[in-house]
């Protein structure tokens, strides 16, 4: 328990001292024109506890679906400490934003956000007729959490 309240204090820390920072190599997969947008959420961990605009960190979602029912699930952030990533589902149905859910959790789990525990993780279900198909666990903070962890450890 102490360790994970080092570690999010420390993650906070280097948060806001580093700042954030766009990615050069990320993908516009709105450009694509096999892709239909479904969904799309973003939020901010920290937007009401910085001084700084540009120190404000977004975690976004995007949900999209081709031609041939294909689902891809984005996941993007300003954060230099998130490595954007995708993962592709099949289907054989088109889909609405009705079988999308997000649900975001702090970094010990909690689903409302403070200061000192932010968020920083995102499930994303898909469903069909109310029964999950699909869920994955998006951590936007294992980079981060990885780079104190090695710091902690060679103390």
């Amino acid at each position: 328990m102490k360790k994970n309240i080092i570690l999010s204090v420390c993650f906070m820390f280097l948060l806001v001292l580093t700042g954030c920072s766009s990615k050069d190599g990320e993908k516009d997969l709105s450009m694509r024109q096999d892709l239909a947008l479904i969904y799309e959420e973003t939020v901010s961990p920290n937007k009401e506890y910085v001084k700084s605009e540009e120190d404000i960190v977004n975690y976004s979602i995007e949900v999209y679906q081709n031609k041939d029912y294909k689902i891809l699930v984005n996941a993007k952030s300003n954060s230099q400490f998130f490595e954007p990533m995708q993962y592709e589902l099949e289907y054989d149905k088109k889909i609405t934003e009705s079988n999308i859910t997000v649900k975001w959790t702090t970094l010990m789990g909690n689903p409302k956000a403070k200061e000192n525990d932010q968020l920083g993780v995102a499930y994303v279900s898909i469903l069909e007729n109310g029964k999950v198909l699909s869920e994955r666990k998006i951590s936007f903070v294992n980079k981060a959490i990885e780079t104190i962890t090695d710091t902690v450890d060679k103390k």
